[in-house]
């Protein structure tokens, strides 16, 4: 079905009567986000507790979207104090029509890339994916109408379907249809822009809606840039994620700078670390690259449809789903879960190679050795590391390559099993490009309520040698699976526990 309308509006959209429509939307939407971004007055409102500026929704409607003369009349009582419960307050000016909650935010940062080689990388859709797989689960380039000058991307235009996450594969992600605009401003400053295609194609209930977002790009001389990033959208959630995704938090502009300064750092730094001693680490860097985004696009993404629920007795909240590795078939399992501990409490200890065996049971009881750690200078909990279990056990060594890091909103600790003579290669400087890799883990997420709070996804991905074709799970698979999931759940639990005196509630 969705590749159907995904068909549908590619073909439309090269319609005269349409492309002439989706143009001025475009340049619109650049022009708003613009002014938007570079407003320093009362639209914005900076919140000390989440350490980005959030969106005067009164204001914004005011400046930028038409008011009757009632709402103009209210917006005039508002400005001299007068009380807000006014008849139709609600429905009209914050934002929650059709049950809709809207939210905006601005963040700003510097980045080592010039707005050129931004830009280029924004309006390749392959690359935007790339660099942001933990947010983007997927995005197709549906239609080109302009592709700008032959040195730059100024004034491209592409229409687009993508979808958004927010970490965990029991939260449906945002699908949306997007125009996307590239503008060159001045000879030091570029604006990319996307907004819906809702007035083009009208959805009469619509779960998502993207108005001007983006951001706008200011050369600051010798490869860097400020990067102004702009998020505005609206969203009509539900779920056990319903307090997080009304806060506003999940889908913030910080955590899209966040994500594209850590990238960018990455990119800087394998420029650096290609040649000689650098060259080791810059091969566990390439491939923790890889693991994390293959993490993301198998466990969050819906590219790949397959997700359902553990049919089992008693069993709710546990999906899973398997598929093909060629020759072998991989079976993938998660849930998440509610704990009454704060996210970084929690994200700290499952990141802690010394807590591994308290959790995982493949290590229980076996001796576990950091033996690599590159840690970034940006970020401290941005870390990639080598760790060693059972070195001196008889059941023989096992390796895993393990990523910690934070995207202002979310904690990640990503890792995967490499075979020892694999690592010795990689760690002696040879290539990683054909290592293949399965990777586990876990996300944590606020709950959204309070600070004490926090959701942890649990993910893992395992070969069964059982299986010799994806349409198939055989019980036996299945409740291999689960408990897997499980009694590592319970250890978490528990481990926290002994930390923390709360009481563990029983494993699913």
């Amino acid at each position: 079905m969705q590749r159907a309308s995904d068909l549908l509006v590619a073909v439309s959209s090269g319609a005269e009567e349409h492309k002439a429509r989706i143009l001025d939307l475009a340049f619109s939407a650049t022009e708003e986000l613009r002014l938007v971004a570079q407003e320093q007055d009362s639209l914005w409102i900076f919140d000390v507790d989440r350490g980005y500026e959030t969106l005067n929704q009164i204001e914004y409607k005011r400046r930028f979207e038409p008011v009757d003369p009632t709402l103009e009349e209210i917006f005039r009582l508002i400005s001299e104090g007068r009380p807000r419960d006014l008849p139709g307050f609600n429905e009209n000016v914050e934002c929650q029509s059709s049950h809709m909650s809207c939210e905006g935010s601005r963040a700003n940062g510097m980045v080592y890339r010039s707005p050129v080689c931004l830009v280029s990388m924004f309006m390749d859709v392959d690359k935007w994916t790339s660099t942001f797989s933990n947010i983007v689960s997927k995005a197709i380039n549906l239609a080109g109408l302009t592709t700008g000058n032959m040195e730059n991307a100024n004034g491209s235009v592409q229409v687009m379907h993508a979808e958004f996450h927010i970490c965990s594969p029991l939260i449906p992600p945002r699908q949306m249809y997007l125009v996307r605009q590239s503008r060159r401003i001045d000879n030091s400053t570029w604006v990319v822009a996307d907004v819906s295609l809702e007035t083009i194609y009208p959805n009469p209930f619509p779960t998502s809606k993207r108005k001007p977002s983006g951001c706008l790009i200011q050369a600051l001389g010798d490869g860097v840039s400020k990067v102004t990033w702009v998020e505005h959208n609206a969203e009509r959630e539900g779920s056990m994620f319903k307090a997080l995704l009304e806060s506003g938090v999940a889908y913030n502009a910080k955590r899209w700078m966040s994500t594209l300064e850590r990238q960018c750092e990455r990119i800087a730094d394998d420029s650096l670390n290609d040649k000689g001693s650098g060259a080791a680490r810059n091969g566990l860097l390439k491939l923790a690259e890889r693991m994390t985004r293959l993490f993301s696009f198998k466990i969050f993404s819906t590219t790949e449809s397959g997700w359902r629920g553990v049919n089992l007795p008693g069993v709710d909240g546990i999906l899973i789903k398997n598929w093909l590795i060629p020759p072998r078939v991989a079976v993938s399992i998660a849930t998440s879960l509610w704990l009454p501990m704060k996210q970084d409490q929690v994200f700290n200890f499952l990141r802690n190679e010394q807590n591994r065996a308290k959790w995982d049971i493949l290590s229980h009881g076996m001796e576990v050795e950091e033996v690599v750690r590159i840690s970034s200078p940006r970020n401290s909990t941005d870390l990639v590391s080598v760790v060693s279990v059972g070195q001196c056990s008889k059941r023989g060594a096992i390796t895993y390559l393990q990523e910690s890091y934070n995207d202002s909103v979310a904690c990640y600790t990503a890792y995967a099993p490499v075979d020892v003579r694999t690592m010795q290669h990689i760690l002696q400087g040879g290539t990683a490009d054909s290592v293949a890799i399965l990777p586990s883990g876990f996300v944590i997420l606020p709950d959204g309520s309070a600070d004490r709070s926090s959701i942890l996804t649990v993910a893992f991905q395992i070969i069964d040698e059982e299986l010799t074709t994806p349409q198939e799970l055989p019980e036996s698979s299945l409740i291999t699976a689960y408990k897997l999931i499980r009694d590592t759940v319970s250890l978490i639990q528990t481990a926290l526990l002994q930390e923390t005196k709360w009481q563990c509630p029983p494993p699913p």
